[in-house]
């Protein structure tokens, strides 16, 4: 005779009580934030954008945790328990991605003041090319917060011995609930208090392992590279051969189109910085993540090296290990007491539902602003609308918040057909990320290219990706899996979608009539110069 759901939640919570009451704490903090920015909302600029008044610190934090999820804090020392640091060879390069948005994309957000960046296509190459850009986001996060809802659900169900299903569910709920009733506001700041929170976590595993170890640093760090966890920059790192998962040419071509493409072009991140307002105070929050960035993702490669130790002297415990990515949630569940390991699942809740909450108000925010108040012609400025109106529209988004959870939560369901976590992730973001970014540079750095060939390139590459990135799907039957016609690391999708997309968009638009230098001058970085001249004046009207 099988227990009844409730039955098993309740000999949970029995199990795991200081577990579950410091998580409970926790959550309550979160929805009293949410709770209490829900007053602040006069404008769908406060919703969207707390009002473009956020400390340029704050965005920066914010920006970190909106990109460090359970898949950073769980995936990383997953990968090097499971393989080596070869991938953390692209974190010191990090900073100079950063610098490229800072120099690329934030002179010219700052003079339009956006709601999202896909208006700038609009603007730039027309309604078409901003509705297949802001689809193509809506595409990646929608799957990138599938996979971040399975990965935290799961470590739930390792840890309480809950079936994976319910944790899903209760966890994009809660997250749901406070983003849906404090916007933009409380994302912010409930960012801000998770990033302590997971920092705190993070410490806290390094802390007992090299506890466990008598301090013994050295030791740790000999134990994981007599198992090849400690392998860096070795000869594989520097082939040439596409095939090879990681190499230095994968990381550093691979690693500059994901990142300057996510923190350039993605609505989750560019959103982060809109809400400071300047385009001083976006750059001090880029710079601000580019340098934090390094020793926090530091922390979790190094604990990775202190999991693969641990379990080496611990052959017994390392049996009951079922699969590598469920490593930091089983080292939680056996080897620590339920007081320091409550603290350590705060964390890494602290990581997803900051990621989780960023996504779903992204995806609001691009759906909102890109298609439906663009279709009903209306503005998005402050002041816009009357009060019954801009109810109206609050309420809208609230439910479309709602809408974007229940289909990612869905979504989450067949997250594990991907493969492991990281891999999952990166090719989500691969698949789309190189011609998005194509195209955003297209407009940039070309004064050529126009509406045709950067809504044709567009397509044509994610259809190249498409072919390229072509994988093994675990439930279908073999004669039905897709054929990738070039078998390559996806380290390098990203890249061969902006080059296809990049080619193929710029000679496409040779087929047309070069756009109105004039006119395009304020939206490219090459025509700037123009654009201060006194005759120009289409700085806000959309090419068409």
């Amino acid at each position: 005779m099988h227990a009844s759901p409730l039955g098993d939640l309740i000999n949970a919570i029995r199990l795991h009580a200081i577990l579950f009451a410091i998580l409970l704490s926790y959550l309550a903090a979160v929805m009293y934030i949410g709770f209490k920015s829900t007053k602040k909302q006069n404008s769908l600029e406060d919703f969207f954008l707390a009002g473009r008044t956020v400390p340029w610190w704050a965005a920066g934090v914010s920006i970190i945790t909106a990109d460090m999820s359970a898949i950073s804090y769980v995936g990383a020392p997953a990968w090097v328990f499971q393989k080596d640091l070869r991938l953390a060879v692209g974190l010191f390069l990090f900073p100079l991605f950063m610098l490229v948005i800072v120099y690329l994309f934030i002179p010219v957000m700052a003079r339009l003041r956006l709601f999202t960046i896909y208006e700038y296509l609009e603007k730039r190459f027309g309604l078409p090319s901003r509705l297949l850009a802001s689809l193509m986001f809506i595409l990646i996060v929608a799957g990138r917060l599938a996979v971040v809802i399975y990965t935290t659900a799961l470590i739930l169900s390792v840890i309480t011995g809950l079936p994976l299903a319910p944790c899903i569910w209760v966890l994009a709920g809660v997250t749901a609930t406070y983003t849906i009733l404090g916007g933009m506001e409380a994302v912010i700041w409930t960012d801000v208090m998770q990033f302590c929170v997971l920092v705190f976590g993070m410490v806290l595993i390094l802390a007992v392992i090299v506890y466990a170890f008598g301090g013994h640093v050295g030791q740790i760090w000999s134990l994981a590279a007599n198992g090849g966890h400690t392998r860096m920059l070795d000869a594989d790192l520097f082939t040439f051969n596409l095939k090879t998962e990681v190499t230095l040419l994968a990381l550093i071509i691979g690693g500059a189109v994901t990142n300057v493409a996510t923190y350039g072009s993605d609505q989750v991140i560019v959103q982060r910085y809109l809400t400071t307002g300047s385009k001083r105070e976006m750059a001090k929050a880029v710079m601000f993540n580019g340098i934090v960035t390094l020793p926090v993702m530091g922390m979790l490669w190094l604990a990775g090296i202190g999991l693969a130790a641990y379990y080496a002297v611990h052959p017994a415990l390392a049996a009951t290990l079922t699969t590598p990515d469920q490593v930091v949630p089983h080292f939680i569940t056996n080897a620590l007491n339920p007081v320091v390991g409550g603290l350590i699942i705060a964390g890494i809740f602290a990581a997803t539902m900051s990621t989780l909450s960023c996504g779903l108000n992204s995806l609001t925010t691009a759906s909102m602003v890109d298609f439906y108040l663009r279709f009903r012609g209306r503005a998005t400025t402050a002041g816009s609308s009357d009060d019954s109106t801009l109810r109206g529209d609050i309420s809208i988004a609230r439910w479309c918040t709602l809408g974007w959870a229940v289909l990612s939560t869905i979504g989450a369901m067949f997250v594990d057909h991907l493969g492991t976590i990281i891999k999952a992730m990166g090719t989500i973001n691969g698949f789309f990320v190189g011609p998005l970014l194509s195209v955003f540079l297209l407009g940039f750095l070309t004064t050529r290219a126009n509406s045709f060939g950067a809504f044709a390139g567009a397509i044509a590459g994610t259809a190249l990706t498409a072919v390229v990135a072509a994988m093994p799907v675990s439930w279908l039957p073999g004669a039905l899996q897709p054929a990738s016609v070039f078998p390559i690391s996806w380290l390098w999708y990203g890249p061969a979608g902006c080059v296809f997309t990049m080619l193929i968009g710029y000679l496409l638009s040779l087929a047309r009539p070069a756009p109105e230098l004039q006119t395009i001058a304020p939206l490219t970085l090459g025509g700037v110069a123009i654009s201060t001249q006194p005759s120009t004046r289409a700085v806000h009207s959309p090419q068409q």
